[in-house]
């Protein structure tokens, strides 16, 4: 009876140290590459980019996600070594899909698709209190620290401030 006990007890400290633990992300951009992503208390850790990031959900069916694109775009070439955008597709597109959606828009940032990623998407929802309004973005600074959380089209006009903040 005493070793029943000691297992059921060493089972549920284990299981609740395990929630104490970070969760770990391993996504695959639409070219195959590797983005893993830590989960940390106050944000999340995009593994291997030193500088900022803004991670974007978005939808391939989505009017102001698509009138967002040339900004992003833009971003992307004048802060490249200060930014990096990561856009998440949340409207069902495979990563095929999606490879024909950047060759129309000339996207030059890291697409991923999030049929491929629920899980991460379905975290990202829970933590972020996201209940599906595209675009949305999560402006993480360069310790991984989310620093703002925006949905709808971003404006031009506060970006220049944002990005000098996010990699403070």
């Amino acid at each position: 009876m005493k070793n029943i006990i000691f297992t059921l007890l060493l089972t549920l400290s284990i299981n609740i140290f395990a929630q104490d633990e970070l969760s770990t992300f391993k996504l695959h951009d639409i070219d195959g590459n590797g983005v893993e992503v830590i989960d940390i208390e106050k944000g999340l850790i995009f593994k291997g980019h030193k500088n900022a990031v803004f991670l974007i959900m978005f939808g391939h069916k989505c009017p102001p996600c698509i009138e967002e694109i040339p900004t992003l775009i833009d971003l992307t070439n004048r802060y490249k070594d200060r930014l990096t955008i990561v856009a998440l597709e949340v409207q069902g597109y495979s990563s095929e899909e999606i490879k024909g959606f950047r060759k129309e828009y000339g996207i030059n940032y890291t697409l991923i698709s999030g049929k491929e990623n629920s899980n991460f998407v379905g975290h990202i929802a829970q933590r972020a209190g996201w209940k599906g309004a595209i675009p949305m973005l999560i402006a993480i600074d360069k310790k991984g620290e989310v620093q703002l959380i925006h949905e709808g089209a971003i404006k031009s006009s506060k970006i220049d401030e944002l990005i000098n903040k996010l990699n403070q």
